[in-house]
Protein backbone atom coordinates (compact mmCIF):
# COMPACT_ATOMS: atom_id res chain seq x y z
CA UNK A 1 0.00 0.00 0.00
CA UNK A 2 1.45 3.27 -1.14
CA UNK A 3 1.26 5.89 0.65
CA UNK A 4 0.44 9.92 0.09
CA UNK A 5 0.62 12.49 2.60
CA UNK A 6 -2.15 14.68 1.14
CA UNK A 7 -5.23 14.49 -1.70
CA UNK A 8 -7.01 16.92 -2.61
CA UNK A 9 -10.91 15.33 -3.71
CA UNK A 10 -12.81 17.76 -6.27
CA UNK A 11 -16.03 16.86 -6.16
CA UNK A 12 -16.87 13.20 -4.27
CA UNK A 13 -15.05 10.89 -2.43
CA UNK A 14 -15.78 6.99 -2.97
CA UNK A 15 -14.57 4.19 -0.66
CA UNK A 16 -15.47 1.00 -2.38
CA UNK A 17 -15.09 -1.91 -4.40
CA UNK A 18 -18.46 -1.97 -6.48
CA UNK A 19 -17.58 1.05 -8.61
CA UNK A 20 -19.62 -0.08 -11.97
CA UNK A 21 -22.57 2.52 -12.21
CA UNK A 22 -21.28 5.11 -9.62
CA UNK A 23 -22.33 8.51 -10.81
CA UNK A 24 -24.50 7.15 -13.90
CA UNK A 25 -27.35 5.78 -12.39
CA UNK A 26 -29.45 6.11 -9.16
CA UNK A 27 -31.34 3.04 -9.74
CA UNK A 28 -28.73 0.55 -8.78
CA UNK A 29 -29.15 -0.61 -5.02
CA UNK A 30 -26.18 -0.92 -3.16
CA UNK A 31 -23.98 0.98 -5.26
CA UNK A 32 -24.85 4.36 -6.05
CA UNK A 33 -25.40 6.93 -3.19
CA UNK A 34 -28.49 8.70 -4.53
CA UNK A 35 -28.69 10.40 -1.14
CA UNK A 36 -25.59 12.60 -2.25
CA UNK A 37 -26.62 13.37 -5.74
CA UNK A 38 -25.79 11.50 -9.09
CA UNK A 39 -24.21 13.42 -12.02
CA UNK A 40 -24.35 16.92 -12.21
CA UNK A 41 -26.59 17.00 -9.00
CA UNK A 42 -23.46 15.45 -7.21
CA UNK A 43 -23.11 17.41 -4.23
CA UNK A 44 -19.35 18.27 -4.07
CA UNK A 45 -17.52 17.41 -1.05
CA UNK A 46 -19.46 14.29 -0.18
CA UNK A 47 -18.24 10.89 1.15
CA UNK A 48 -19.09 7.52 0.42
CA UNK A 49 -17.80 4.27 2.23
CA UNK A 50 -19.52 0.95 1.57
CA UNK A 51 -17.94 -0.74 4.37
CA UNK A 52 -17.06 0.03 8.07
CA UNK A 53 -15.56 3.07 8.93
CA UNK A 54 -12.43 3.39 11.64
CA UNK A 55 -11.45 6.92 13.24
CA UNK A 56 -8.92 6.99 15.28
CA UNK A 57 -6.69 4.56 17.59
CA UNK A 58 -7.13 1.16 15.83
CA UNK A 59 -6.05 -0.54 18.90
CA UNK A 60 -9.17 0.74 20.73
CA UNK A 61 -11.02 -2.13 18.63
CA UNK A 62 -8.38 -4.94 18.65
CA UNK A 63 -10.53 -8.16 17.56
CA UNK A 64 -9.58 -8.96 14.19
CA UNK A 65 -12.21 -8.87 11.68
CA UNK A 66 -14.61 -8.29 14.03
CA UNK A 67 -15.88 -4.43 13.17
CA UNK A 68 -17.94 -3.12 16.45
CA UNK A 69 -20.12 -0.63 14.20
CA UNK A 70 -20.41 0.83 10.93
CA UNK A 71 -18.80 3.50 11.92
CA UNK A 72 -15.78 3.23 14.87
CA UNK A 73 -14.65 6.50 16.70
CA UNK A 74 -11.65 5.95 18.60
CA UNK A 75 -9.20 9.23 20.31
CA UNK A 76 -6.38 9.56 17.90
CA UNK A 77 -3.06 7.71 18.11
CA UNK A 78 -0.51 10.23 19.84
CA UNK A 79 1.77 7.90 19.75
CA UNK A 80 2.77 7.34 15.90
CA UNK A 81 0.62 11.38 15.26
CA UNK A 82 1.39 13.75 17.79
CA UNK A 83 -0.23 16.13 16.56
CA UNK A 84 -3.34 14.63 16.87
CA UNK A 85 -3.47 15.54 20.35
CA UNK A 86 -4.87 19.30 19.39
CA UNK A 87 -8.28 17.28 19.14
CA UNK A 88 -9.39 18.05 22.36
CA UNK A 89 -12.61 16.09 22.40
CA UNK A 90 -14.07 12.19 21.06
CA UNK A 91 -16.82 13.93 18.83
CA UNK A 92 -18.88 17.18 18.75
CA UNK A 93 -21.97 17.54 16.85
CA UNK A 94 -22.77 21.06 15.45
CA UNK A 95 -24.75 23.05 13.50
CA UNK A 96 -22.59 26.10 13.80
CA UNK A 97 -22.11 27.90 10.47
CA UNK A 98 -22.67 30.51 7.78
CA UNK A 99 -26.17 31.85 7.05
CA UNK A 100 -28.21 30.56 5.38
CA UNK A 101 -27.82 27.08 7.31
CA UNK A 102 -30.75 27.90 10.36
CA UNK A 103 -30.27 25.25 12.97
CA UNK A 104 -33.32 22.59 12.47
CA UNK A 105 -35.45 20.31 14.92
CA UNK A 106 -33.89 17.15 12.74
CA UNK A 107 -29.97 17.64 13.30
CA UNK A 108 -30.12 15.03 15.19
CA UNK A 109 -31.69 12.19 15.03
CA UNK A 110 -31.36 8.52 16.86
CA UNK A 111 -33.00 6.01 14.77
CA UNK A 112 -35.99 6.27 12.04
CA UNK A 113 -39.15 6.63 13.54
CA UNK A 114 -40.36 4.65 10.18
CA UNK A 115 -38.10 1.32 11.06
CA UNK A 116 -38.03 1.11 14.54
CA UNK A 117 -36.84 2.14 18.07
CA UNK A 118 -32.87 1.73 18.70
CA UNK A 119 -31.23 1.25 22.10
CA UNK A 120 -28.93 4.38 23.87
CA UNK A 121 -26.45 3.33 26.51
CA UNK A 122 -25.00 6.63 28.18
CA UNK A 123 -22.13 6.40 30.46
CA UNK A 124 -21.83 9.85 32.03
CA UNK A 125 -20.47 11.79 35.12
CA UNK A 126 -22.81 14.82 34.04
CA UNK A 127 -25.17 15.36 31.67
CA UNK A 128 -26.54 19.36 31.29
CA UNK A 129 -29.96 19.91 29.21
CA UNK A 130 -30.97 23.50 28.33
CA UNK A 131 -34.08 23.27 26.42
CA UNK A 132 -35.93 26.49 25.46
CA UNK A 133 -39.81 25.03 24.70
CA UNK A 134 -40.79 21.60 25.52
CA UNK A 135 -39.18 17.70 26.16
CA UNK A 136 -41.69 14.88 25.12
CA UNK A 137 -40.87 11.12 26.12
CA UNK A 138 -43.46 8.47 25.32
CA UNK A 139 -42.20 5.57 26.77
CA UNK A 140 -44.10 2.42 28.86
CA UNK A 141 -41.48 2.86 31.96
CA UNK A 142 -38.91 5.18 33.15
CA UNK A 143 -36.70 3.89 35.52
CA UNK A 144 -34.34 6.53 37.97
CA UNK A 145 -31.91 4.81 40.35
CA UNK A 146 -30.42 8.39 42.29
CA UNK A 147 -31.70 11.41 43.84
CA UNK A 148 -34.00 13.06 41.74
CA UNK A 149 -34.64 16.95 42.13
CA UNK A 150 -37.47 18.65 40.79
CA UNK A 151 -37.97 22.78 40.14
CA UNK A 152 -40.86 24.16 38.94
CA UNK A 153 -44.63 22.84 37.86
CA UNK A 154 -44.74 18.92 37.06
CA UNK A 155 -48.03 17.94 35.17
CA UNK A 156 -48.80 14.21 35.50
CA UNK A 157 -51.52 11.90 34.07
CA UNK A 158 -51.80 8.41 33.87
CA UNK A 159 -51.39 6.09 37.14
CA UNK A 160 -48.39 6.57 39.12
CA UNK A 161 -46.11 3.96 41.47
CA UNK A 162 -43.79 5.10 44.13
CA UNK A 163 -41.82 2.02 46.32
CA UNK A 164 -39.71 3.51 48.84
CA UNK A 165 -39.64 6.33 51.28
CA UNK A 166 -40.86 9.80 49.61
CA UNK A 167 -40.20 13.12 51.28
CA UNK A 168 -41.74 16.30 50.14
CA UNK A 169 -41.11 19.55 51.22
CA UNK A 170 -42.66 22.37 50.53
CA UNK A 171 -46.28 23.30 49.37
CA UNK A 172 -47.92 20.80 47.96
CA UNK A 173 -51.53 21.41 45.91
CA UNK A 174 -53.53 17.86 44.90
CA UNK A 175 -57.05 18.55 42.34
CA UNK A 176 -59.17 15.69 42.00
CA UNK A 177 -59.34 12.30 43.28
CA UNK A 178 -56.85 10.76 45.11
CA UNK A 179 -56.51 7.70 46.80
CA UNK A 180 -53.87 5.95 48.75
CA UNK A 181 -53.45 1.90 49.47
CA UNK A 182 -51.77 1.14 52.82
CA UNK A 183 -50.94 2.37 55.54
CA UNK A 184 -49.38 6.07 55.83
CA UNK A 185 -47.00 6.86 58.42
CA UNK A 186 -45.82 10.19 59.32
CA UNK A 187 -42.71 10.60 61.41
CA UNK A 188 -42.93 13.79 62.97
CA UNK A 189 -46.13 14.86 65.39
CA UNK A 190 -49.22 15.74 63.63
CA UNK A 191 -49.63 18.00 66.65
CA UNK A 192 -48.47 21.47 67.48
CA UNK A 193 -47.36 21.86 70.85
CA UNK A 194 -49.45 23.78 73.25
CA UNK A 195 -47.54 25.52 76.27
CA UNK A 196 -51.22 26.25 78.40
CA UNK A 197 -54.79 25.47 77.17
CA UNK A 198 -56.31 22.28 75.84
CA UNK A 199 -56.28 23.59 72.12
CA UNK A 200 -54.90 21.38 69.39
CA UNK A 201 -53.79 22.24 66.13
CA UNK A 202 -56.96 22.82 64.09
CA UNK A 203 -57.89 20.90 61.13
CA UNK A 204 -58.26 21.42 57.20
CA UNK A 205 -61.34 21.14 55.64
CA UNK A 206 -61.52 19.74 52.33
CA UNK A 207 -64.64 21.07 51.58
CA UNK A 208 -63.61 24.90 50.33
CA UNK A 209 -60.28 26.21 49.58
CA UNK A 210 -57.81 28.76 51.10
CA UNK A 211 -58.49 27.18 54.68
CA UNK A 212 -55.46 28.75 57.27
CA UNK A 213 -54.44 26.07 59.80
CA UNK A 214 -53.14 27.04 63.49
CA UNK A 215 -52.94 27.34 66.98
CA UNK A 216 -54.28 29.97 69.45
CA UNK A 217 -52.90 30.07 73.10
CA UNK A 218 -52.46 32.06 76.33
CA UNK A 219 -50.01 34.78 75.78
CA UNK A 220 -46.83 33.20 77.41
CA UNK A 221 -45.31 36.39 79.58
CA UNK A 222 -48.47 39.15 79.26
CA UNK A 223 -51.70 37.56 81.45
CA UNK A 224 -54.41 38.54 79.69
CA UNK A 225 -53.27 38.16 76.50
CA UNK A 226 -53.31 35.34 73.54
CA UNK A 227 -51.27 34.19 70.72
CA UNK A 228 -52.44 33.07 66.69
CA UNK A 229 -49.98 31.27 64.80
CA UNK A 230 -50.94 30.00 61.07
CA UNK A 231 -48.74 26.97 60.05
CA UNK A 232 -46.12 27.62 59.48
CA UNK A 233 -45.11 28.64 62.91
CA UNK A 234 -44.81 32.50 61.99
CA UNK A 235 -46.69 35.93 62.08
CA UNK A 236 -48.29 35.63 59.05
CA UNK A 237 -50.14 33.63 56.77
CA UNK A 238 -46.78 32.24 54.65
CA UNK A 239 -46.13 29.75 51.98
CA UNK A 240 -43.41 29.17 50.91
CA UNK A 241 -40.95 27.40 47.60
CA UNK A 242 -37.18 26.04 47.84
CA UNK A 243 -34.86 24.02 46.27
CA UNK A 244 -31.56 24.33 44.50
CA UNK A 245 -30.61 25.87 41.20
CA UNK A 246 -27.30 24.66 39.14
CA UNK A 247 -26.93 25.71 35.45
CA UNK A 248 -29.67 27.64 35.19
CA UNK A 249 -30.39 31.16 36.96
CA UNK A 250 -34.44 31.13 36.62
CA UNK A 251 -36.74 29.77 39.34
CA UNK A 252 -39.94 28.65 38.35
CA UNK A 253 -43.22 29.82 40.70
CA UNK A 254 -46.27 27.53 40.75
CA UNK A 255 -49.11 28.78 38.81
CA UNK A 256 -51.12 28.46 41.41
CA UNK A 257 -49.64 31.35 43.29
CA UNK A 258 -51.33 34.00 41.36
CA UNK A 259 -54.64 34.57 43.61
CA UNK A 260 -53.17 32.73 46.42
CA UNK A 261 -50.09 34.96 47.59
CA UNK A 262 -49.63 38.60 47.61
CA UNK A 263 -46.49 39.97 44.92
CA UNK A 264 -45.65 43.00 46.71
CA UNK A 265 -44.94 40.08 49.73
CA UNK A 266 -42.28 37.60 48.47
CA UNK A 267 -39.00 37.60 49.89
CA UNK A 268 -36.43 35.37 47.91
CA UNK A 269 -33.25 34.37 50.24
CA UNK A 270 -30.12 32.79 48.14
CA UNK A 271 -27.12 31.00 48.88
CA UNK A 272 -24.43 29.84 46.65
CA UNK A 273 -22.94 26.60 46.97
CA UNK A 274 -19.56 25.00 45.68
CA UNK A 275 -18.33 28.59 45.42
CA UNK A 276 -18.66 31.92 46.48
CA UNK A 277 -20.51 34.32 43.91
CA UNK A 278 -20.87 37.41 45.61
CA UNK A 279 -22.43 38.92 42.44
CA UNK A 280 -25.94 36.87 42.65
CA UNK A 281 -28.72 38.74 43.19
CA UNK A 282 -32.47 38.86 42.20
CA UNK A 283 -33.00 40.95 38.99
CA UNK A 284 -36.67 40.46 38.48
CA UNK A 285 -39.92 38.96 39.60
CA UNK A 286 -42.67 37.80 37.04
CA UNK A 287 -45.72 35.89 37.75
CA UNK A 288 -44.76 32.99 36.54
CA UNK A 289 -41.22 33.05 37.26
CA UNK A 290 -37.99 34.78 39.83
CA UNK A 291 -35.01 35.80 37.53
CA UNK A 292 -31.86 35.99 39.28
CA UNK A 293 -28.29 37.90 37.81
CA UNK A 294 -24.50 36.92 38.03
CA UNK A 295 -21.50 37.21 36.80
CA UNK A 296 -21.33 33.34 36.05
CA UNK A 297 -24.89 33.03 34.86
CA UNK A 298 -24.57 29.79 33.08
CA UNK A 299 -22.56 28.54 36.38
CA UNK A 300 -25.39 29.32 38.69
CA UNK A 301 -25.52 27.17 41.73
CA UNK A 302 -27.04 28.00 44.87
CA UNK A 303 -29.77 27.56 47.33
CA UNK A 304 -33.04 29.37 47.49
CA UNK A 305 -36.34 30.29 49.61
CA UNK A 306 -39.02 32.13 47.90
CA UNK A 307 -41.78 33.58 50.88
CA UNK A 308 -44.81 35.06 50.35
CA UNK A 309 -48.02 36.24 52.36
CA UNK A 310 -51.16 34.06 51.29
CA UNK A 311 -53.69 37.09 50.40
CA UNK A 312 -56.28 37.61 53.17
CA UNK A 313 -57.78 39.62 56.37
CA UNK A 314 -54.73 41.15 58.24
CA UNK A 315 -53.75 38.49 60.95
CA UNK A 316 -53.93 39.56 64.64
CA UNK A 317 -50.73 38.18 66.36
CA UNK A 318 -51.07 39.56 69.56
CA UNK A 319 -54.80 40.43 71.15
CA UNK A 320 -56.49 40.80 73.90
CA UNK A 321 -58.49 37.96 75.37
CA UNK A 322 -59.14 35.08 77.65
CA UNK A 323 -60.12 32.47 74.56
CA UNK A 324 -59.66 32.35 70.24
CA UNK A 325 -63.50 33.50 70.80
CA UNK A 326 -61.93 37.08 71.61
CA UNK A 327 -59.76 37.17 68.44
CA UNK A 328 -60.79 40.84 66.88
CA UNK A 329 -60.44 39.72 63.26
CA UNK A 330 -62.20 38.06 60.59
CA UNK A 331 -62.79 34.57 61.83
CA UNK A 332 -63.94 32.86 58.70
CA UNK A 333 -60.78 32.06 57.10
CA UNK A 334 -59.08 29.90 60.11
CA UNK A 335 -59.97 26.96 61.80
CA UNK A 336 -59.26 26.37 65.39
CA UNK A 337 -60.15 23.08 67.00
CA UNK A 338 -62.50 23.49 69.76
CA UNK A 339 -63.04 27.24 68.21
CA UNK A 340 -64.03 26.52 64.46
CA UNK A 341 -65.75 29.33 62.77
CA UNK A 342 -67.23 27.42 59.67
CA UNK A 343 -71.09 26.49 59.29
CA UNK A 344 -69.55 23.34 57.45
CA UNK A 345 -68.75 21.88 60.82
CA UNK A 346 -71.90 22.62 62.28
Amino acid sequence: MSEQNDAHIGNQLFVSSATAGINESPVLPGRDPSCLGIGPSAIPGSIYASGCVLIGNPTAYPIPEVPEAAVMIARPNVVTNPLAAKCIGLLKVTNKGLPPSPPTPFDVMFGDPAIGQVGIAVNSVMINVVNSTFINILTPTISIFANKFHVGSLNEVGAKLKTGVAMESGAKCDAGARTEAGPAKNASPTAAPIVKGPLTVGKVFTGRALKNKGFDIEHPTRKGKRVRHICVEGPESAIYIRGKLKGTHIIDIPDYWQGLVDYDTITVNLTPCGKPDLSLYVKEIRDDKIILSSDHLTQVECFYQVWANRIGPELHVEYDGESPADYPGDQSGHSIAGYTYDKEDS
